[in-house]
């Protein structure tokens, strides 16, 4: 992608087989290779993690650690990087196995043709990209759908508890206005007006708080719709901000 040379580790046990392979997608095909002898070997370049690779070419058959041993390894590590499976002739059963690992294709060994092994390398490069991309995709998707989800159900339970609110601010309000004016007629006349003052301050900001829920309600409303309009959300914050002016104003 950002015109590099791809990074290609080729793991076999037949030195000359797999060197002069390594050697002619060097010069030929400009892959830059590095060759694992066994599958011992392979393993431990990818436990010290000090290169990556875009592409693994692996033998099936090498003692001790075969090439299926190595895949299986990747597979519980979670390393994604794509496998070429080599594989000999009747060994089908082999390919099958690897792809369960999450090879991504097999070639035949004694089939090799060098051209179509580098057409082969980069398709699978290319198809690597593709598949991670298509999760970022999905996984985008997936947060979008939770998101809107998440917004209904806000929206919903807004809806329903936005009318209790303001019904419970107004019943408060009116007991204030009820209640207060009955109890002031009790209270003596140098704490009766401090006693008023208090009454009507309390009603301004009961007044303020269900104005501000409403205005809560408008801006969810809004992240709801598909459409933001920008000036409506604007206004709602220009009339909270008269009404807290107006309330600093009056104290």
């Amino acid at each position: 992608m950002n015109g590099e040379p791809l990074s290609v580790l080729l793991v076999d046990d037949e030195g000359v087989f797999i060197s002069v392979i390594a050697e002619q997608l060097r010069t030929d095909y400009g892959f830059k290779t590095t060759v694992a002898y066994s599958g011992i070997e392979a393993l431990r370049l990818l436990k010290e993690g000090r290169e990556s690779f875009d592409v693994i070419l692996l033998d099936y058959k090498m003692p001790q650690i075969s090439g299926l041993n190595v895949l299986q390894w990747m597979y519980e590590q979670k390393l994604e990087t794509p496998v070429i499976m080599l594989t000999a002739a009747g060994s089908e059963f082999v390919a099958v196995e690897a792809m369960k690992f999450g090879a991504y294709d097999y070639l035949r060994k004694e089939e090799i043709e060098i051209p179509h092994l580098a057409l082969a390398i980069r398709a699978t490069h290319e198809r690597h990209l593709f598949r991670i991309q298509k999760a970022i995709e999905e996984e985008r998707a997936r947060e979008i759908r939770l998101n809107k989800e998440a917004t209904e159900v806000v929206h919903t339970v807004l809806n329903q508890i936005t009318p209790t609110l303001n019904g419970m601010l107004a019943g408060i309000a009116a007991d204030l206005e009820a209640k207060g004016a009955e109890i002031g007629k009790q209270i003596p006349g140098g704490i009766h007006e401090k006693y008023v003052e208090l009454i009507k301050g309390l009603k301004r900001q009961m007044a303020v708080l269900e104005g501000a829920i409403q205005e809560i309600l408008n801006l969810y409303r809004f992240m709801y719709a598909k459409h933001t309009d920008t000036p409506e959300i604007q206004q709602i914050k220009a009339r909270w901000e008269g009404k807290m002016k107006e309330v600093a104003e009056q104290t």
